[in-house]
C-alpha cells in the first residue's frame, strides 16, 4: 500500500473535495484522482461516494480513514525520531510537568541545558501529577516531572528534588503570631485544598495520616487547581493552606504570608522525572535525561 496515496486519501476525506486536496498537496487534480482510483483498485473496494456535491466516505472508506490517521501519526513519530538521531544535539523537547516542577524546578534546569545546547527548543505543559504520568505513559509527552513516583513497568523514573510542605496563613490570622500549633487546632479552620489528583494534596494527606491526623476530618473552605491560586487566596485572607515552600518565597519576602510550624511535623516530599522506556530514541532526550540525573545527584534540583 502506497503511503503517499494514503496521505492523499486523508486530504480528500478531510476536505471533501478533489480540487481542494490537490491545492493543499500542491499537485494536479488528475493526480489526486489517479491516486484515489489506484488505492481503490489495490484494495478492491470503493472508498468514496462521488455522486454528491461534497465527497463523502463509504463505510469501508471510514475504516481506511482510521487506519490512515494512525499510519500518518506513526510516520510523524518516525520522522521526528530520525531527525534527532544525529550527532549534534538539536530538536525540541516536549515536557509534561505538575505545578511545582513546572513553575520552579524545570525553568532553571532548561535554562542551563539550553546554554549547553543552544540549538534545542523546549515546551512545558502543566497537568496534575496523575495527568503527567498518563501523558508520558501514553506517549503524548517524551518526559514528565511530577510529585508521585510512577508505578508499573512501562515507565522509568528517578528522584530529581525534594521540598517541604508548610502551613501558610495571612499575617492577620491568629496563628501568625505563633511559632507552632498542634494538628488538632486545624479542625474548624478555613482550609484551602488542591484538587484530589494533585501530587501535593495526595502527599499532604499521606504524610498527615502517618502523623496520626486524617485531613478528611476537615471540610475544605475552597478547592483550587494550582498552588499559585492557593497562595493568592491565602494572601486575600480566604483561608489557610499547606503548600510547597518553593512557591512562597516572594510572598514571604513581601510580608504577605506567614509560615507556621506544626508540632512534631516535617512534611517533606519528593519530585520525580519519568520517561517511557521505549521512547528514549533521540540523542536530545538521552542528553537531557543524563543532564537532569547529574543535577539531581548534586542536589541542584531543589
Amino acid at each position: 500500500m502506497n503511503l503517499d496515496y494514503l496521505r492523499t486519501y486523508l486530504e480528500v476525506a478531510d476536505l471533501g473535495s478533489f480540487s481542494e486536496a490537490a491545492r493543499r498537496l500542491g499537485v494536479s487534480q488528475p493526480a489526486v484522482s489517479f491516486q484515489i482510483q489506484r488505492l481503490e483498485s489495490d484494495l478492491r473496494v470503493r472508498l468514496l461516494n462521488r455522486g454528491e456535491k461534497i465527497i463523502s466516505m463509504t463505510e469501508t472508506g471510514k475504516r481506511l480513514y482510521r487506519f490512515a490517521k494512525f499510519v500518518e501519526q506513526e510516520r510523524g513519530y518516525l520522522l521526528h525520531d530520525l531527525d534527532q538521531l544525529r550527532d549534534e544535539v538539536v530538536g525540541g523537547l516536549v515536557i509534561a510537568a505538575s505545578t511545582i516542577p513546572g513553575e520552579f524546578i524545570i525553568p532553571p534546569l532548561l535554562g542551563e541545558f539550553k546554554s549547553l545546547h543552544p540549538a534545542i527548543s523546549a515546551s512545558v505543559a502543566v497537568f496534575d501529577s496523575y495527568g503527567v504520568i498518563a501523558k508520558v505513559r501514553d506517549g503524548e509527552y517524551e518526559v514528565g516531572f511530577c510529585g508521585i513516583a510512577p508505578q508499573g513497568e512501562r515507565l522509568d523514573s528517578f528522584k530529581v528534588a525534594e521540598d517541604e510542605i508548610v502551613l501558610i496563613v495571612f499575617p492577620e490570622h491568629p496563628f501568625a503570631q505563633r511559632e507552632e500549633i498542634s494538628l488538632l487546632e486545624l479542625e474548624g479552620e478555613p482550609l484551602i485544598f488542591r484538587e484530589e489528583t494533585s501530587g501535593t494534596q495526595r502527599n499532604l494527606e499521606s504524610l498527615l495520616l502517618e502523623a496520626g491526623f486524617d485531613l478528611k476530618r476537615c471540610s475544605p473552605n475552597l478547592v483550587l487547581g494550582t498552588t499559585q491560586a492557593i497562595v493568592s487566596a491565602v494572601e486575600a485572607k480566604v483561608g489557610i493552606s499547606f503548600v510547597s515552600n518553593l512557591a512562597i518565597k516572594k510572598s514571604l519576602s513581601l510580608g504577605l504570608l506567614k509560615v507556621v510550624g506544626v508540632e512534631g511535623l516535617k512534611l517533606r516530599r519528593s519530585f520525580y522525572c519519568a520517561y517511557h522506556k521505549q521512547r528514549l530514541v533521540s540523542r536530545l532526550l538521552e542528553e537531557f535525561i543524563a543532564f537532569v540525573q547529574a543535577r539531581a545527584s548534586l542536589g541542584e534540583g531543589g
